[in-house]
């Protein structure tokens, strides 16, 4: 079973745009919240509702590390969103 398709909305896209050129020699890390539709057909598609950009806590530039916090709280924010499709669920971007 393959992703066939993703969804996001104009804001979380802008988001990860914003997250992106935050900076222009290191490499960032977010992520994505959403759930996953299977429809009847088979065609599987990633509706992303939320993004929780993460920042440094390495500045070492052969890696990109977090804070565990900064991992518990978009955990928290997955569980207690009331995006348009139920249950959170991570993608790393």
């Amino acid at each position: 079973m393959s992703l066939t398709a993703v969804k996001m909305s104009e804001d979380v896209w802008f988001t990860c745009l914003t997250h992106a050129l935050s900076t222009e020699t290191e490499e960032i890390m977010g992520l994505l919240l959403g759930d996953i539709e299977h429809s009847k057909n088979g065609s599987v598609t990633a509706l992303i509702w939320g993004a929780s950009p993460q920042t440094r806590s390495d500045r070492r530039k052969d890696r990109v590390e977090t804070h565990p916090e900064q991992l518990a709280a978009a955990s928290a924010q997955a569980e207690i969103s009331f995006g348009p499709f139920s249950f959170g669920k991570f993608f790393i971007f």
